[in-house]
């Protein structure tokens, strides 16, 4: 019985230094666990004072003025009616040509010596001229002439 009484003492003897060192020597890592939530945000500091703000520059000097390039301008209805206007003397639909003829004051116009600018309500339209008058003809879109009303701008390029 000596022999296993010495056995028993000597596994329990393995038994504690087994245990010892596990405990002493350490294993592998495990693995990383899961993040962990955001700490709060910090108070932020007081913004510093604003600096003082310079003095205005000097106004430079004025420039030199610039030519009056509109020499008229109108809006017409399509009954004829006239609005808007500046050296427009007179407005007439041509039914025969199916086109507006319009008089400028003391302008004997010219369609090459202008720039002549026309927006019709809802077509497009030509310019052109007759004896010192601007006309102005309108069309649908499907290239028909119509009787509509329009705005229109005449510049003098040439102006100073």
């Amino acid at each position: 019985m000596k022999g296993s009484w010495a056995l028993a003492v000597v596994a329990i003897v393995l038994a504690i230094a087994a245990v010892v060192l596990a405990v002493v020597l350490p294993g592998a890592p495990g693995p990383v666990g899961p993040e962990g939530p955001q700490g709060p945000t910090g108070a932020t500091g007081p913004t510093g004072p604003t600096g003082a703000t310079g003095p205005a520059g000097p106004a430079g000097p004025a420039g030199r003025a610039g030519p009056n390039m509109v020499v008229a301008m109108g809006r017409v209805t399509s009954a004829g009616g006239r609005g808007e206007e500046l050296n427009v003397d007179s407005v007439t639909w041509d039914s025969g040509q199916q086109r507006w003829e319009i008089t400028l004051d003391n302008i004997n116009y010219y369609y090459q010596d202008y720039v002549t600018v026309v927006s019709s309500y809802s077509g497009y339209a030509d310019t052109g001229s007759v004896s010192g008058k601007l006309l102005v003809k309108i069309f649908a879109s499907n290239g028909t002439a119509i009787k509509e009303g329009f705005s229109f701008v005449v510049f003098d390029a040439n102006a100073s």
